[in-house]
């Protein structure tokens, strides 16, 4: 069976079990699983140091070489909620987002504001997918307040929170979004602590 993505083919030319990169690297064992699996992402930190130990660029683990991924350009507005998410621009190859600095970090440690970039962004192949995310420019309050529901994304740096709570929303009282959950979102805090879209990626909204 061929490697999820290129950090269990690495580890597997390397002559190394599971177990012992995740000695190595003075982690879990399932930490190592869950990037090999795309279940969960490198931070930059751990990006660097897998490479080094790997004897391989940071670049070449996030697929440098390959084909672009066949999606759509991300929203350059939708970056924040894309923090420490692999993404590919055809100048540069391969970045880190950043959502707390506000750049994309690049193998040699590079960085580049979001407000500087000049070309598509694109999310990267499905290797380092996490699920649903929205798709398309964020909305702004009028489309969000005039929607029967909306697709969530927080702002946040901790992807586990992230993943918790983004989803679908129904508009309240021209005051907040709530999901089926109890989870609420104000209005106030649109663009710092969230972004609604219409749609997400993989998923078609019902009309």
């Amino acid at each position: 069976m061929e490697p999820v993505n290129r950090i269990a083919k690495t580890r597997l030319d390397a002559g190394l079990s599971v177990k012992e990169l995740a000695e190595k690297l003075n982690v879990d064992i399932t930490t190592v699983s869950n990037w090999e699996s795309g279940r969960r992402q490198l931070t930059l930190e751990r990006l660097m140091q897998l490479a080094g130990l790997l004897n391989v660029s940071a670049a070449y683990l996030l697929g440098e070489n390959e084909r672009p991924p066949s999606t759509e350009p991300v929203s350059a507005a939708a970056l924040p909620i894309l923090h420490r998410t692999p993404v590919w621009m055809k100048s540069q190859g391969w970045a880190l987002v950043n959502s707390v600095a506000g750049t994309l970090v690049f193998a040699d440690k590079s960085e580049i504001p979001f407000a500087e970039i000049r070309e598509p962004v694109y999310i990267v192949p499905p290797a380092f997918a996490t699920g649903l995310r929205g798709a398309g420019e964020p909305l702004d309050l009028d489309h969000i307040l005039s929607s029967k529901r909306v697709w969530v994304e927080p702002v946040s740096p901790d992807p586990e929170l992230a993943a918790e709570l983004r989803g679908w929303y129904r508009p309240r009282a021209r005051r907040l979004v709530e999901n089926e959950f109890g989870n609420r979102f104000y209005l106030d805090a649109y663009g710092a602590k969230w972004l609604a879209f219409k749609d997400c990626l993989s998923h078609t909204e019902e009309e």
